[in-house]
């Protein structure tokens, strides 16, 4: 799994700044992944879903668009 490094901190990130907001749960999030990173997008999917569980993300509608990079940024978040 080797999104498992790279999923982490954008999970924790954004539930910590949802926390912060007063969050219930995170409906939907917008990334963007860098196509050099290696990713493949069902094997991402799959993996955050894993790491998700059991947090204010686990029912995240995940929106992924690739560009021209080594990073993946989030783009922007929905909450509850």
């Amino acid at each position: 799994m080797h999104e498992t490094h790279l999923i982490e901190p954008v999970i924790k990130g954004i539930e910590a700044h949802a926390k912060k907001e007063g969050a219930k749960r995170v409906v939907k999030i917008r990334l963007k992944i860098g196509e050099f990173t290696g990713v493949k997008e069902e094997s991402f999917r799959q993996t955050f879903k894993m790491l998700a569980k059991g947090t204010i993300l686990e029912e995240a509608e995940l929106e992924i668009n690739f560009f021209l990079a080594e990073r993946i940024e989030v783009v922007s978040f929905d909450i509850e």
